[in-house]
């Protein structure tokens, strides 16, 4: 082998070593650390994204959310796992009020879930203590619509 292809190929070898490095990386900082714990954590698991438009829900069997209600860039939702049935709507009330609306139903999911979507759960207590955004959206369309297509599969739609 000629020196100019061995050292072509000791390049390329590092270039993916150091790609594969930078992926584990990248990785790495997409987990923030207080989303790690609190997903970790059985008082936070379970999250509900209110819905104020009946078009973003079917209301035949099977009842499930439609992607329209996951909306890309930054969504609102609730931690709610040990709230009671009323107090998560009073809530989801409280959260309409900007808007003028109540809620009409909501998609109930797991932090799981959030972290499969590849999303990051920030914590946004101004409109309540348990409000979060689900952030880290891709900007590629398809890979929102598969997200959202993914959040409404593991969702479960409860009617108000």
């Amino acid at each position: 082998m000629p020196v100019g292809s061995e050292r072509k190929a000791g390049f390329m070898g590092l270039s993916n070593w150091l790609r594969a490095v930078l992926n584990k990386l990248c990785e790495g900082l997409r987990r923030r650390p207080a989303d790690r714990e609190v997903s970790r954590s059985p008082q936070y698991s379970l999250l509900a994204r209110f819905i104020f438009q009946g078009g973003h829900y079917r209301k035949k069997a099977p009842a499930t959310p439609k992607p329209g209600a996951f909306p890309t860039l930054e969504i609102s939702a609730l931690w709610r796992h040990t709230l009671p049935e009323h107090e998560i709507w009073t809530i989801g009330d409280l959260l309409g009020k900007p808007r003028s609306q109540q809620p009409l139903a909501r998609a109930d999911f797991d932090a799981a879930t959030v972290s499969e979507a590849k999303l990051t759960i920030e914590p946004d207590p101004k409109p309540h203590p348990l409000h979060v955004n689900l952030c880290g959206w891709p900007i590629d369309k398809d890979e929102q619509k598969s997200i959202a297509l993914l959040l409404c599969a593991r969702s479960t739609l409860i009617l108000r």
